[in-house]
């Protein structure tokens, strides 16, 4: 079984960039999708406090988490970032974020990575 663990940005992107986040990753071989509650947690942040298509994005991306019942974790962990890396190792799963800094310590921690690239394609990392 392949999982991903997903970050906030990319199921931003999911609208901002018109990118089936989840039929990107069903096509490289990912059959279980997570996330910490802290993604959803920003999400509904996002969505009540921005307005425009940042705002429709939220809303958007907290719809695929329901509909495409992404598995909601609740993690231990001070801040969203640690939790992603974190459920990221717990599961053995490989992380989906744009965020390079993330992208960093989760290669430093021995963890597989994706992102979007060119804004409309899932490229994930070849093994470390």
């Amino acid at each position: 079984m392949k999982c991903a663990v997903i970050d906030t940005n990319v199921l931003m992107y999911a609208y901002l960039a018109k990118v089936d986040v989840i039929g990107e990753l069903r096509s490289l071989g990912f059959n279980k999708f997570y996330v910490p509650v802290g993604v959803v947690e920003e999400l509904e942040i996002l969505r009540d406090k921005l307005s425009g298509k940042y705002s429709r994005a939220a809303r958007f991306a907290l719809n695929i988490v329901a509909l495409e019942k992404l598995d909601v974790v609740d993690i231990e962990s001070t801040g969203t970032d640690k939790a992603l890396l974190e459920l990221s190792m717990q599961k053995n799963c490989t992380l989906i974020t744009n965020d390079r800094e993330l992208r960093s310590k989760a290669k430093k921690l021995g963890i597989r990575v994706g992102y979007i690239k060119e804004m409309n394609r899932i490229y994930v990392e070849s093994e470390l």
